[in-house]
Parts: structure tokens; C-alpha cells; sequence
């Protein structure tokens, strides 16, 4: 009976491996994707940059410095979080496929387990 249960359960398909690998490839395009706005973020904070101090505090309202500023400053802000969500997804991913392995490692033992009397009667037998 209990062998019967354990081919049951294998026969069963788990999506957890199909959910892990969704989130590593989801993950994966969310880091490329701030890896090139981090791209971007450096090329335009070395731009900003490039002018000098006095010139940066000189800067009159609605000049294109400022407006440069705002925006290094606003991509600052979002992009940290996305990279977390990023990194948090790929761990997620992780999880889900360890708990599914030791699934299938608690049911090969539970297989061993049942099958090993089977096997040492056949073992006396011949």
C-alpha cells in the first residue's frame, strides 16, 4: 500500500520548479534592467559633474543643470528598490526550488523505505 502511495506521489507533477524558474527569469530582466539605468545614472551624474561648483549653485531655476539634477536625483530613488525586488525575487526563486528537492527527497525516502523489506525478501529468496 504504501509503495502504491509513493508511485502515486511521484506521478503528481510539482509546478514549484516551473514558479522558480518565472521568478528567476522576471528577476533576471528586472536587474538588467537597472544595471543599464545604473548605466545611464553614471553617465549622467559624471555629466552634471563635469561642471564646476560655482557653476552648479549658480544655477537659475528652470536651467537644464537643475533639471539634470532632478533627474539624477529622482532615478536615485527608484532604482535602489528595484534592484532589491530584483535580488529578493531571485532568493524567492531559490527557496521555492530547495523546498520542492527535499519534497523529492523525503518522497525517495519514503520510496526506500517501503521498498527495502521488498527487496531483502527477494534477496532471501533467491
Amino acid at each position: 500500500m504504501e509503495i502504491e502511495e509513493a508511485r502515486a506521489s511521484v506521478r503528481r507533477s510539482t509546478p514549484h520548479i516551473k514558479v522558480a524558474s518565472a521568478l528567476w527569469l522576471t528577476a533576471l530582466m528586472i536587474i538588467m534592467g537597472v544595471s543599464g539605468v545604473w548605466i545611464a545614472l553614471a553617465v549622467m551624474t559624471g555629466d552634471y559633474l563635469s561642471s564646476s561648483k560655482a557653476i552648479r549653485d549658480a544655477a537659475s531655476a528652470g536651467s537644464g543643470l537643475l533639471s539634470q539634477h532632478g533627474a539624477i536625483e529622482t532615478l536615485k530613488l527608484w532604482v535602489l528598490p528595484f534592484a532589491f525586488l530584483g535580488l529578493a525575487m531571485f532568493l524567492l526563486g531559490f527557496g521555492i526550488a530547495f523546498a520542492d528537492i527535499l519534497r523529492n527527497v523525503r518522497l525517495r525516502g519514503a520510496t526506500m523505505a517501503a521498498a527495502l523489506p521488498l527487496i531483502k525478501e527477494r534477496m532471501r529468496v533467491e
